[in-house]
């Protein structure tokens, strides 16, 4: 049986390919904002820095966890506004990461940090919270997933 439809107008291809959301967002809270994205998968990171951006942060990128580590301890106090972390790196992965952050002596050693990892199990979110992290955001993330962690967890509504 088929059934038939009409073809579809520009108008409405353009609908689905570019939707238009009716909630206006200001970035504004979160521009100029620096924040650190540990990532090993150098397709991922691009992607991941690209959406950070689009909401006016400024990225520092670090290839793994040892990396990321290293810039946080190389950075001034408060430097960094949170920390994005992959969660399988190697070297030293997110677990590892975010528990040595955690323990530094620093002042900002409870900056809000959030797991980026395709596992999405509730163990996989007990882990990260043991670990130390503030929030979770699955892969494949939004710039609203993005947004939306932030706000909940840093105070910027």
């Amino acid at each position: 049986m088929k059934i038939p439809f009409a073809e579809a107008s520009q108008e409405q291809w353009e609908s689905v390919l570019h939707p238009v959301s009716e909630e206006k967002t200001d970035d504004s809270q979160f521009t100029g904002r620096k924040v650190l994205l540990l990532e090993d998968n150098t397709l991922n990171a691009e992607i991941a820095i690209e959406l950070l951006q689009s909401i006016g942060l400024n990225v520092v990128w670090a290839e793994n966890g040892q990396l990321g580590v290293d810039r946080f301890n190389q950075s001034a106090p408060g430097e960094y506004f949170a920390i994005f972390m992959d969660m399988q790196m190697p070297v030293m992965d997110g677990v590892e990461a975010t528990k040595v952050i955690r323990s530094s002596s620093r002042p900002d050693n409870d900056v809000p940090i959030f797991a980026m990892t395709a596992n999405t199990f509730a163990s996989d979110r007990k882990i990260c919270k043991e670990a130390g992290m503030n929030g979770y955001i699955s892969k494949s993330i939004s710039v609203q997933d993005i947004e939306g962690t932030l706000r909940e967890n840093t105070g910027h509504l």
